[in-house]
């Protein structure tokens, strides 16, 4: 385990946890800039509990990894990882069964009356049902860039 890697948001806990200890006072400045200069550096879980062998509580949260940022959801049936909402789950369900109910009735009214236009009029509304559908979809969330570099912790001149 003390072979694990750390990530940046872990070393950033480690030199935020150091910093509560220099200003309570266990840490001199060297101290602590030393410490904050090896946190900074630190590869392994290891080196940065090495850090706190001597110090109490608090200590920086090393049980997990921290992911960089959220994996992206996709749906499975639509590319790009839109999904539906009740608007677009009810435009859906108006294009079907205008497809469903209308087409026979054109039929009918085809072979009764000759209005062939009212296939024009079952398919088009068929059609812009199901498009509004798509559009009414939720597009996926934006990820948020990640954080900016890390910079060294601040001196005591800085500080004070």
């Amino acid at each position: 385990m003390a072979e694990i890697r750390v990530s940046s948001a872990e070393r950033d806990d480690a030199v935020a946890a150091l910093s509560v200890h220099r200003s309570s006072g266990r840490l001199t400045h060297d101290d602590y800039q030393d410490r904050c200069r090896r946190a900074l550096a630190a590869e392994t879980r290891a080196e940065l509990e090495a850090l706190f062998d001597d110090l109490p509580a608090p200590h920086p949260d090393l049980t997990a990894a921290v992911s960089p940022r959220p994996p992206a959801a996709v749906h499975p049936e639509w590319p790009g990882g839109r999904t539906s909402t009740r608007t677009s789950r009810v435009m859906d369900v108006i294009g079907v069964l205008s497809l469903l109910a209308g087409l026979p009735v054109a039929i009918v009214l085809t072979a009764a009356a000759g209005a062939w236009w009212t296939f024009l009029i079952v398919l088009g509304v068929g059609v812009v049902a199901m498009v509004l559908g798509v559009a009414f979809m939720v597009p996926p969330a934006r990820v948020a860039p990640e954080n900016e570099p890390e910079t060294a912790p601040e001196t005591e001149s800085e500080t004070e």
